[in-house]
């Protein structure tokens, strides 16, 4: 999708973001600004910090935006949980290059779009994480789901909410109405 125009903004909606590094948390904090945000991660200790306003990543804006900011943002360890009722699941889970197989670990990725599909199969997932080219074709004809998209993340560690509330450009992975819907949610 290419537009240079700013998209309409959208109505108020329920985000479920899986993993809490860098990535997931500027778009859990991002988003909690203006939707419903529930974020998940795999360790009770980062979401009891996220629970807490603290976060558990070194991201000045990001502490700042937890201690000082209204956000509509609360974390927990159950996934299946946080997908209910979720029209976008946002995966930012780690994929790991892998120096035995040559490959990036797609396996948390993987398990985040199954539990998806199980308990919230109308949501689209939008992948965040770093994946292999081929990835999305691949997944959605393995998994027997059309709900996935990627948008790759353009951020530096430390200035994570920095990069996403002033953004370079903002790339979805598809000409649809909701890559549309979810690129406006960014901007």
């Amino acid at each position: 999708m290419h537009t240079t125009q700013p998209l309409a903004t959208p109505a108020p909606t329920k985000v479920a973001v899986f993993g809490l590094g860098y990535v997931g948390m500027s778009m859990a904090v991002l988003l909690a600004r203006h939707h419903q945000v529930v974020a998940v991660d795999l360790m009770p200790e980062r979401v009891a910090q996220v629970n807490a306003k603290v976060s558990p990543i070194e991201d000045p804006d990001i502490t700042q935006a937890l201690q000082t900011q209204d956000l509509n943002l609360v974390a927990t360890t159950d996934g299946a949980q946080a997908v209910q009722g979720a029209e976008f699941v946002i995966i930012a889970t780690p994929t790991d290059y892998d120096v035995d197989t040559n490959r990036f670990n797609t396996r948390s990725v993987e398990a985040v779009i199954q539990l998806t599909m199980q308990h919230a199969p109308d949501a689209v997932m939008v992948i965040k994480s770093t994946i292999p080219v081929g990835f999305v074709k691949d997944a959605r004809q393995r998994l027997g789901t059309q709900n996935l998209i990627f948008s790759p993340e353009f951020l530096r560690e430390g200035r994570a909410l920095h990069d996403n509330l002033h953004p370079s450009r903002i790339v979805v992975g598809e000409q649809s109405a909701r890559a549309e819907r979810f690129a406006a949610m960014l901007q």
